[in-house]
C-alpha cells in the first residue's frame, strides 16, 4: 500500500460515498471524448498506482485511444513483471486532451506534471480509492469503500465496455493484491473476491501475481532491511525503526521508500502501530505508518499534512531525521493512547 498526502492549505476532507452511476456516466462521456489522454500515478509509485494504470491505458488502447502513461519518479525494478511497465514515460511533450490521476488523492502526489504547460486547459478524471482524497477532478471516481483503485478502474472498464485480456488483468490483479497485501486487509469484501476472479477468468495469474508482488524483493532491499532492524525500537505499543540516507548508499538500495518494512513490522505481536523513517537526499523525512485492526494511523498522518487509510498512511516532513522522528512518534503515541481511551470508554 502507498499513502497519499492531503495539501496542506486544505483542512477537510470532502464527504464521499463511493462510485455512483452519475460518475460512471460522466466518466465514460469524458473518455470517450479524449483522443489523447495523459494517465498519471503518484509519486513512489506502488502495486495499485502502477498496475491500475498499466490496466486502463491497455484497455484505452483497445477502444481506440492513444494514451500516454507517465510517472514522475522511476518504476521500481520489482514492479517490471506488471505488463505496460515499459511504456511509462518520466518526461511529457506531446499533446494531451484529457488527464486522468490514478491512486492519488491530490494534485501534489502528482509529482511535476501540475506544471506541464496545458495541465490546467484540459478535463481531470480524478480515479482513487483513498479516504483522504480531496476530489480534485472535474470527474471523481472516488470510492473509499475500494480495496484498491484497481477495483475502481474495473468498474470503470465496465461502463467503458471495454474487454479484458490476460495482461490488462494481470495489470489490475497485480493493484489489487498489492493494496490489500494478499487479500488480508479488513477492506477485503465478497466483491473484491469477485473481482479477483473475474480478472483470473481473464488469464491473470494469482500465484504470479503474488509471487512478484508480496514475496520478491532485490538483495539491496533485503540488506537495507538488515540495517534497518538492527536500529528497532518498541514502546508504548508502537514498533518504529529509521533508515537514515547513509544506510541506503552503503546497503546499495537506490529505490524510493522502505522496501516494505513497515509492513513486516506490524506483523509485531506486542505492536498496535508501526513506522518507518527514511532520510531523503533533500534532507525531507519519509514517513510510513501501519496500524493493527480498530487503531487509526490516518489521523496521525494528516497532522503532518499527510493521509492515506485507517491502517495504512503516511507523511512527509522537513529533516533532521531524528527532529522528525521525535515529532511524529509523540503525535503517533498520543493518538493510539486516545483510542486506547476511547474504546474502553465506550465498553
Amino acid at each position: 500500500m502507498n499513502w497519499d498526502s492531503v495539501a496542506t492549505e486544505k483542512n477537510t476532507i470532502p464527504e464521499q460515498a463511493g462510485l455512483t452511476q452519475a460518475s460512471l456516466e460522466q466518466a465514460h462521456r469524458l473518455v470517450k471524448s479524449a483522443q489523447h489522454p495523459l494517465l498519471i500515478c503518484h509519486i513512489s509509485p506502488d502495486e495499485d498506482a502502477v498496475g491500475s494504470m498499466a490496466g486502463l491505458g491497455r484497455a484505452l488502447r483497445q477502444i481506440g485511444l492513444a494514451p500516454i502513461l507517465a510517472c514522475s519518479d522511476p518504476i521500481p525494478n520489482t514492479l517490471s513483471f506488471i505488463p505496460g511497465t515499459d511504456e511509462i514515460v518520466s518526461e511529457v511533450d506531446a499533446p494531451f486532451d484529457l488527464v486522468i490521476a490514478l491512486d492519488s488523492s491530490d494534485r501534489e502526489r502528482l509529482g511535476r506534471f501540475p506544471q506541464v504547460p496545458g495541465f490546467g486547459d484540459v478535463p481531470l478524471l480524478n480515479i482513487d480509492h483513498h479516504l483522504t482524497n480531496l476530489h480534485f477532478g472535474d470527474v471523481n471516481l472516488v470510492d473509499p469503500r475500494a480495496s484498491s483503485t484497481a477495483e475502481v478502474v474495473l468498474r470503470l472498464l465496465g461502463a467503458l465496455a471495454a474487454p479484458l485480456d490476460a495482461e490488462m488483468a494481470t495489470a489490475l490483479l497485480a493493484g489489487i493484491v498489492g493494496d490489500t497485501r494478499g487479500f488480508r486487509t479488513n477492506n477485503v469484501t465478497p466483491q473484491v473476491m469477485e473481482s479477483a476472479l473475474r480478472l483470473m477468468k481473464a488469464g491473470a495469474s494469482l500465484p504470479y501475481v503474488a509471487l512478484h508482488s508480496l514475496d520478491t524483493r532485490s538483495t539491496a532491499a533485503v540488506r537495507l532491511w538488515g540495517a534497518a532492524l538492527s536500529q528497532l525500537q518498541v514502546g508504548d505499543g508502537v514498533i518504529w525503526t529509521s533508515i537514515p540516507l547513509a544506510a541506503r548508499q552503503e546497503t546499495g538500495y537506490t529505490e524510493n521508500g522502505d522496501a516494505s518494512l513497515v509492513s513486516f513490522l506490524i506483523s509485531a505481536e506486542d505492536a498496535d502501530a508501526a513506522a518507518v523513517f527514511v532520510e531523503c537526499e533533500d534532507g525531507h523525512v519519509e514517513v510510513g505508518l501501519r496500524a493493527k485492526p480498530g487503531f487509526d494511523v490516518a489521523q496521525v498522518a494528516l497532522q503532518f499534512g499527510g493521509g492515506g487509510h485507517a491502517l495504512a498512511a503516511g507523511c512527509t516532513l522537513a529533516g533532521p531525521l531524528g527532529e522528525a522522528q521525535a515529532r511524529v512518534l509523540a503525535a503517533l503515541k498520543a493518538g493510539l493512547a486516545d483510542q486506547r481511551a476511547r474504546r474502553e470508554t465506550s465498553l
